[in-house]
């Protein structure tokens, strides 16, 4: 008799125990899918400012993949409106808050590499669709001059 009320007592703290574990879980907005099943992309483009030109047309193409399924890839085309163009690839990573926003996204171009080859963009939860350059120090430059990227449709 005791060993049935033990086990239905142990039964009931497991129990008890898995559901107190259960959060709700937000569904991030995905940006646009190429393929259902592990891949889509996203592009970002503007002009950015330059000290010695009229500007950087930039085209910033992220290629995220789901979970387990693969890295992230950007590929990065610069340019220079009164010169040539530059382009570069490599892999991504994100990290999730920027300042006050907990649910914003920072891109880190190059994670995988030291830092002074990285390059940060970050995203708010408000208006995804503008992506922001930062400094190499991870933050905001401060500017009057348009620093950031809009997302392409």
């Amino acid at each position: 008799m005791k060993n049935k009320i033990l086990k239905k007592m142990t039964f009931g703290l497991f129990a008890l125990l898995l559901l107190s574990n259960c959060k709700g879980t937000k569904t991030p907005k995905e940006p646009l899918l190429v393929s259902a099943d592990t891949t889509w992309h996203t592009t970002y483009q503007g002009t950015l400012p330059c000290a010695d030109c009229p500007g950087i047309k930039t085209t910033l193409t992220l290629h995220w993949t789901k979970v387990n399924a693969g890295k992230n890839t950007y590929t990065l085309t610069e340019e220079y409106l009164d010169r040539g163009s530059f382009s570069s690839s490599g892999e991504f990573n994100t990290e999730r808050g920027f300042g006050d926003d907990n649910d914003a996204t920072v891109i880190i171009l190059n994670w995988d590499k030291p830092s002074e080859n990285r390059r940060y963009y970050v995203y708010f939860s408000k208006n995804p669709k503008v992506l922001h350059v930062l400094n190499p120090q991870k933050e905001l430059n401060k500017s009057n001059l348009n620093y950031t990227l809009e997302q392409q449709d």
